[in-house]
């Protein structure tokens, strides 16, 4: 089955640049312009714009005051929507340099740092060259899921380039900056958060421990900047996620079918033990652990919004470039037309392609060293030479 796909690569590419070009194509002619036409409510930047002029204006200990980011929200313009901020400070402090230029003109910045993002990431992991890559690259920003990211500001983009970063620099033998990158998941921690335990697991103990030290010193900082009351305020705002008013966040995870209760702990448990040991078992293989990571991230997570499935296409592209099985190949291909369909299909179907993909994680294992794992030359990331 993997001969037949491979000796017919220049029929695969050009079937992924037609595809490619064609949900490209829908995104900026239909999608994207009903986004700009309505970025004051749909566009979450906002949020994160509107936190940082809090954090300025108001002492950082308010940066989760509800009712003060209700006022910078509205300090925008009268038709913009509040909603609370909840993600964790680092994000605000990253928007903050923005807050000296108008919303609309840091919007267009940051919308621009994030396509940077996406093409950072699929310049570094994307497997092939030429017509290839090039395929890779329009099935990468044309799936929805990685569009509508970008389209409502999200930073998953920068998730997945953190990610990808500390797997290009693992590959180039310098583990202590992978783990510096890995740091970056503090920005939205839920797509990959499992990614640092399963490298621990694999024996990458020096990523491991510069992640560890970093994030520390980030959390340290935050808490510092916060306060004992904006700790407190914070906690009052993540505790609102429990309501069904979030129920929102929960339609793509595992708690969607399962709910909040004892079955969620439960298939958390579980899903961090998978994680652990495919991980250990396919040690040999930076990328087939880092994408046991995030796989077992996006299953653990009780939070997930649609766009968080960009982190698929990274699991995916690591899986390929350590050689998949004919298993696997079905599940990426069953999978891209999942995330495509996934505002039809909704959660179960892609939990289950995510729970597969895992489990083939779980049941291979590769024998072979971690410098026999890079595929052939031409499909190694740009830069990357062996350890």
């Amino acid at each position: 089955m993997i001969s037949y796909i491979r000796a017919r690569r220049r029929l695969w590419t050009a079937a992924g640049l037609l595809v490619g070009a064609m949900l490209t194509g829908w995104n900026l002619i239909v999608a994207a312009p009903l986004f700009v036409s309505e970025y004051a409510v749909r566009n979450d930047f906002r949020l994160a714009y509107a936190a940082a002029l809090v954090g300025l204006r108001d002492g950082y200990g308010r940066l989760y005051d509800l009712a003060a980011q209700r006022e910078a929200i509205l300090s925008l313009g009268p038709k913009f929507n509040p909603q609370p901020f909840i993600s964790p400070p680092p994000l605000a402090w990253l928007v903050t340099p923005l807050t000296v230029l108008p919303f609309a003109a840091a919007l267009a910045v940051w919308t621009l740092l994030l396509i940077a993002a996406l093409l950072w990431t699929w310049y570094l992991l994307a497997p092939g060259d030429g017509l290839s890559k090039a395929a890779h690259l329009l099935l990468w920003i044309g799936v929805f899921p990685v569009a509508f990211g970008v389209m409502v500001g999200q930073p998953g983009a920068l998730v997945a380039a953190a990610v990808t970063t500390a797997w290009w620099l693992i590959r180039a033998d310098k583990p202590m900056l992978a783990g510096l990158a890995l740091s970056l998941l503090v920005l939205k921690p839920q797509l990959a958060l499992l990614v640092p335990v399963a490298l621990l697991a694999a024996g990458y103990r020096k990523t491991f421990a510069s992640w560890l030290v970093a994030s520390l010193a980030i959390g340290l900082v935050a808490v510092a900047l916060l306060g004992v009351d904006g700790v407190a305020r914070y906690r009052d705002v993540l505790a609102q996620t429990q309501t069904a008013a979030w129920d929102i966040t929960r339609r793509y995870s595992i708690s969607g079918p399962l709910g909040l209760g004892w079955s969620l702990r439960a298939a958390e448990v579980a899903v961090l033990v998978l994680t652990i040991v495919a991980a250990w078992r396919q040690r040999a293989s930076p990328e087939l652990v880092i994408a046991a990571g995030v796989v077992g991230s996006l299953l653990f997570t009780p939070y997930l919004g649609f766009q968080d499935f960009l982190m698929l296409f990274v699991a995916g592209w690591l899986v390929i470039r350590a050689r998949p099985s004919a298993l696997q190949v079905g599940v990426l291909v069953a999978g891209y037309a999942l995330l495509e369909l996934a505002l039809v299909v909704l959660a179960i179907p892609l939990l289950l392609a995510e729970l597969v993909l895992l489990g083939s994680l779980l049941l291979s294992f590769r024998t072979s060293g971690v410098r026999d794992a890079l595929p052939e030359p031409s499909m190694r990331a740009p830069g990357v030479r062996r350890a």
